[in-house]
């Protein structure tokens, strides 16, 4: 069997219930940048699996950049 990835939303949600609440503020801030990270590699390979499906030619990158980084 294939190993699950987590998800950025659990990667989260497993840090909020361990963590107290000015904890997880903390813990907010110094992984800012690999949750992101990690929520646009799932954008970009949806976008990607998604495109494939209809054969067309795409760019998940300009996808991710045009709809979330405004």
């Amino acid at each position: 069997m294939k190993n699950k990835k987590q998800s950025s939303v659990e990667f989260i949600f497993n840090a909020f219930n361990l963590l107290s609440d000015a904890d997880f503020k903390a813990w907010m801030l110094n992984n800012h940048d690999d949750i992101k990270a990690m929520h646009k590699e799932e954008v970009t390979d949806a976008y990607i699996d998604g495109h494939s499906t209809w054969g067309e030619n795409t760019n998940a990158e300009q996808y991710y950049n045009e709809t979330f980084e405004k």
